[in-house]
């Protein structure tokens, strides 16, 4: 990322946190907009180094924008099956989740991926294995249904293998 293009998002992410903060402030005070200014600030620094630490930053709608996408409708389909899997089990009727390997495209990033996935009710990462030279990261994942979702398919290209 080039200085001006790091300045412009520490500015864009400073003004929404300043403006986000000083929404939940009941009495603003000099000192409130000081701390609201000051963190504002701290926070958007660190955005900017997590997305280049990300390896995101010079893609503009790369993967990691649609996977943010598709990101809600991957927690709504996943609450749908997990409340199909609780009246199943209410019913007395045995579900179970499993083990699936994920192979994510290449050039996606492994840590944003796997936090994503795992912010879903019906998936989590436990292994992150380097994939093949040309290929993405191997994740396996705890699923809670057969099928993927559009999350999955956005981050790997198709969904499960």
């Amino acid at each position: 990322m080039r200085w001006s293009g790091a300045v412009v998002n520490i500015v864009a992410w400073w003004a929404v946190l300043f403006v986000l903060n000083l929404m939940f402030i009941s009495t603003v005070s000099e000192l409130e907009l000081v701390v609201a200014a000051a963190t504002g600030l701290l926070a958007a620094v660190a955005a900017c180094a997590v997305i280049k630490a990300s390896g995101t930053a010079g893609s503009r709608g790369g993967p990691w924008a649609r996977a943010l996408l598709a990101w809600p409708g991957a927690v709504l389909a996943d609450t749908g099956r997990l409340a199909a899997a609780t009246v199943r089990a209410v019913r007395g009727r045995k579900f179970r989740g499993r083990f699936q390997k994920v192979e994510l495209k290449a050039g996606t990033g492994s840590a944003w991926a796997c936090a994503l996935l795992s912010a879903t009710p019906g998936a989590y990462v436990v292994d992150v294995r380097p994939g093949a030279a040309g290929f993405g990261d191997v994740l396996t994942v705890h699923v809670l249904g057969d099928s993927a979702t559009a999350l999955e398919g956005v981050l790997t290209g198709g969904g499960r293998s």
